[in-house]
């Protein structure tokens, strides 16, 4: 049966079904039984698989610049009147879930019906509810996750018709009245519609990567095979990244490490690069445009390579930065990001796609050195290859048409001889226009051809071949 807002109201108003209260705090039994509770739950919904999509390459970046897409078309309204911590979707199924403290004065089937617990009892606790939405935003069905922590990290890995979320978990509770509980370890539980999960349950698969950090919160970037977490110990926040398959059996030696040079909202790992979030709501301290920031990590340095300010939906009446991730598509990858609107806290998502390609350096021969901040680098994307660089001879003696400056690695080189046109220096050494020809070979040769036999330094500023 297709999905549609018909269908979906027809079953919120069949008979009622039973909510699963699943395993108490402390609790090593699978499920503890419970009286029936006449509160309806919505059927999960029922998308076509995704097909298989390329993924972005490792290094590639998402154009943060690049006009982005209302992903919902509207704010949307989750099961509790709070702010969305962070986004993430099923690979496989294309559903989003999004996770959030739980409202104060709202009671779960198994709670003491003569205890009312407030926003700031749920916060010190760290109770969360994680929303399973379709794609037009609509909440299909939630699951409320007690004393896992705040909600800043989410993954979802779906296994076998099962998504899996990855999130943190046994927070320690705090008792400040205006504190929140954060969790320490990483937590990997199946989503069921309409259950109570405790910390500590059996259901919930603990992983403790970094022993003793606090703040601790996961990433998952299944097109890639890896996981990665950021915490804190002793103040100083730090990310690391994994192979998901060695983490998952307990293999805690990260494939890379670095510390984090800005705060946060949220954050997530894609590829090569970490992406971060960060921004308060609009005030009078901080009025439209607002501060909403992004931060693009390179994990195999740690250096930032691209901060960036977020201009996207600055008529919010209500804008706090919040969530961040990469899902997977049919057309490929899509980087998304939120902001909660409205006194209400709704939530809003926008994507982006477009790409931009790095430039990755190139080695030339000993004979020649690139002049100024010119090394040689290029960028693929498809089956265009770009060029650029700034070279001269290191013994300054006169050019001779047709030399090699460097060879191409293999993945880069044409089928065929392709042609460019390049730049000479215009230091008075030259007669006639200050262009040259270069060529790259089928073996990979990129090689300059003039015969003037003038001195100084040629480049290739905007040199293409199809590859």
């Amino acid at each position: 049966m297709p999905l549609t807002r018909r269908n979906v109201l027809t079953a919120m108003a069949a008979a009622p079904v039973l909510v699963p209260v699943l395993a108490p705090v402390g609790a090593a039994q699978a499920a503890v039984p419970q009286a029936a509770v006449p509160q309806a739950v919505l059927p999960q919904a029922e998308p076509a698989v995704w097909p298989a999509a390329a993924t972005l390459p490792a290094g590639h970046r998402f154009d943060l610049k690049a006009l982005p897409t209302d992903l919902l078309g509207r704010e949307i309204l989750l099961e509790h009147t709070r702010v969305h911590q962070q986004v993430a979707f099923d690979p496989v199924t294309g559903l989003a879930y999004a996770v959030q403290l739980m409202s104060g004065g709202r009671r779960l089937p198994d709670e003491d019906p003569e205890v009312t617990l407030n926003t700031e009892d749920r916060n010190r606790r760290g109770d969360l509810c994680v929303n399973q939405l379709a794609p037009d935003g609509t909440v299909l069905a939630v699951m409320h996750l007690r004393g896992f922590g705040h909600g800043g990290g989410l993954g979802v890995e779906h296994v076998d018709g099962t998504p899996w979320l990855w999130l943190e978990t046994d927070a320690d509770r705090v008792s400040e009245p205006v504190k929140f509980a954060y969790g320490k370890h990483i937590g990997r539980v199946a989503f069921t519609p309409g259950a109570v999960v405790d910390a500590g349950s059996s259901l919930v698969e603990v992983f403790d990567p970094v022993p003793g950090a606090a703040m601790i919160t996961p990433s998952l970037d299944v097109d890639h095979g890896r996981i990665a977490v950021r915490h804190e110990t002793s103040g100083v926040a730090e990310y690391r990244v994994y192979g998901l398959d060695a983490f998952k059996n307990r293999v805690f030696t990260p494939e890379h490490s670095f510390p984090a040079q800005y705060a946060t909202q949220s954050w997530c790992l894609y590829g090569n690069l970490v992406h971060q979030n960060q921004g308060s709501a609009y005030s009078t301290t901080n009025p439209s445009p607002g501060n909403s920031w992004w931060t693009v990590y390179d994990v195999r340095t740690g250096k930032v390579v691209e901060r960036t300010f977020n201009a996207t939906a600055l008529d919010l009446a209500h804008r706090e930065t919040e969530a961040i991730t990469v899902r997977r598509t049919p057309a490929g990858p899509q980087l998304v990001f939120g902001f909660a609107t409205q006194e209400t806290r709704h939530m809003a998502l926008y994507g982006i796609s477009g790409t931009t390609v790095p430039w990755t350096d190139l080695v030339c021969d000993p004979a020649y050195t690139a002049t100024d901040s010119y090394s040689p680098q290029y960028r693929q994307s498809g089956d265009r290859v770009d060029l650029r660089l700034r070279v001269t001879r290191v013994d300054l003696k006169p050019w001779t048409s047709g030399e090699t400056i460097l060879t191409l690695p293999p993945h880069l080189r044409p089928g065929r001889t392709q042609g460019m046109v390049g730049t000479a220096t215009g230091a008075g050494t030259i007669t006639g226009p200050l262009a040259v020809r270069w060529e790259v070979t089928p073996d990979g040769r990129l090689r300059v051809y003039d015969e003037r036999g003038f001195a100084g330094w040629i480049a290739l500023d905007a040199g293409y071949f199809t590859s």
